[in-house]
Protein backbone atom coordinates (compact mmCIF):
# COMPACT_ATOMS: atom_id res chain seq x y z
CA UNK A 1 0.00 0.00 0.00
CA UNK A 2 1.37 3.63 -1.15
CA UNK A 3 -0.88 6.48 0.35
CA UNK A 4 0.60 9.33 -1.69
CA UNK A 5 -0.98 13.30 -1.37
CA UNK A 6 -3.11 12.51 -4.52
CA UNK A 7 -3.98 8.28 -4.35
CA UNK A 8 -3.98 5.63 -2.17
CA UNK A 9 -2.55 2.49 -3.91
CA UNK A 10 -3.10 -0.90 -3.17
CA UNK A 11 -1.69 -4.28 -4.12
CA UNK A 12 -2.06 -7.65 -2.66
CA UNK A 13 0.22 -9.72 -5.52
CA UNK A 14 -1.96 -10.79 -8.24
CA UNK A 15 -4.62 -11.27 -6.79
CA UNK A 16 -5.91 -7.75 -5.89
CA UNK A 17 -4.91 -3.89 -6.71
CA UNK A 18 -6.86 -0.62 -6.87
CA UNK A 19 -6.07 3.29 -7.21
CA UNK A 20 -7.72 5.75 -5.67
CA UNK A 21 -7.18 9.36 -5.10
CA UNK A 22 -7.66 10.58 -2.09
CA UNK A 23 -10.77 12.85 -3.12
CA UNK A 24 -12.85 9.65 -4.08
CA UNK A 25 -12.16 8.65 0.16
CA UNK A 26 -15.36 10.08 1.45
CA UNK A 27 -15.38 8.20 5.22
CA UNK A 28 -12.68 6.02 6.65
CA UNK A 29 -12.76 4.00 10.32
CA UNK A 30 -11.34 1.41 12.06
CA UNK A 31 -13.60 -1.98 11.98
CA UNK A 32 -13.54 -4.79 14.29
CA UNK A 33 -11.23 -7.59 14.07
CA UNK A 34 -11.89 -10.24 11.30
CA UNK A 35 -10.62 -13.37 12.58
CA UNK A 36 -12.39 -15.45 9.93
CA UNK A 37 -10.72 -13.61 6.64
CA UNK A 38 -7.17 -13.34 5.30
CA UNK A 39 -6.30 -12.39 1.75
CA UNK A 40 -8.55 -10.76 -0.92
CA UNK A 41 -12.30 -10.92 -0.56
CA UNK A 42 -15.56 -9.40 -2.23
CA UNK A 43 -18.58 -9.44 -1.58
CA UNK A 44 -19.40 -8.83 -5.40
CA UNK A 45 -20.88 -5.46 -4.85
CA UNK A 46 -18.30 -3.43 -5.11
CA UNK A 47 -16.86 -3.73 -1.60
CA UNK A 48 -13.03 -5.26 -0.74
CA UNK A 49 -11.49 -6.63 2.40
CA UNK A 50 -7.66 -6.84 1.43
CA UNK A 51 -5.44 -8.12 3.96
CA UNK A 52 -2.42 -10.25 5.69
CA UNK A 53 -3.45 -9.90 9.33
CA UNK A 54 -7.40 -10.34 10.71
CA UNK A 55 -5.98 -7.22 12.99
CA UNK A 56 -5.50 -3.47 12.31
CA UNK A 57 -8.78 -3.38 10.07
CA UNK A 58 -9.60 0.04 8.28
CA UNK A 59 -12.28 0.20 6.21
CA UNK A 60 -13.03 3.12 3.60
CA UNK A 61 -15.92 4.55 1.51
CA UNK A 62 -14.86 5.27 -1.81
CA UNK A 63 -17.55 7.64 -4.31
CA UNK A 64 -17.55 7.04 -7.14
CA UNK A 65 -16.59 3.87 -7.30
CA UNK A 66 -12.59 3.00 -8.64
CA UNK A 67 -11.49 0.31 -11.43
CA UNK A 68 -9.86 -2.21 -10.10
CA UNK A 69 -8.68 -6.09 -10.36
CA UNK A 70 -9.72 -8.41 -7.97
CA UNK A 71 -9.46 -11.72 -8.33
CA UNK A 72 -8.05 -12.06 -11.84
CA UNK A 73 -11.47 -10.01 -12.73
CA UNK A 74 -12.30 -6.04 -13.96
CA UNK A 75 -13.96 -4.89 -10.46
CA UNK A 76 -15.69 -1.65 -9.36
CA UNK A 77 -14.35 -0.83 -5.89
CA UNK A 78 -16.97 1.29 -3.58
CA UNK A 79 -15.56 0.09 -0.39
CA UNK A 80 -12.48 -0.87 0.90
CA UNK A 81 -10.99 -2.94 3.86
CA UNK A 82 -7.59 -2.97 4.75
CA UNK A 83 -5.81 -4.86 6.88
CA UNK A 84 -2.88 -2.34 8.67
CA UNK A 85 -0.07 -2.38 11.41
CA UNK A 86 -0.81 1.02 12.21
CA UNK A 87 -4.49 1.46 11.41
CA UNK A 88 -4.20 5.01 13.85
CA UNK A 89 -1.34 6.37 12.04
CA UNK A 90 -2.91 5.40 8.52
CA UNK A 91 -6.51 7.42 9.73
CA UNK A 92 -4.50 10.19 10.49
CA UNK A 93 -2.40 10.51 7.71
CA UNK A 94 -5.18 10.59 5.52
CA UNK A 95 -6.68 13.17 7.62
CA UNK A 96 -10.02 11.06 8.66
CA UNK A 97 -11.01 11.64 12.34
CA UNK A 98 -10.22 7.66 14.03
CA UNK A 99 -14.49 6.77 14.31
CA UNK A 100 -14.83 3.17 14.02
CA UNK A 101 -17.44 1.24 11.63
CA UNK A 102 -19.76 -1.11 12.63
Amino acid sequence: MILSDDALRVRMGIWFHVEVPRSSIKGAGRYRDVWWAIGAHTDFNGGWLVNGSSKGIVFLDIDPRQPGRGIGFRTSVRRLGLGLEDPDGFLAALGAPPETFP
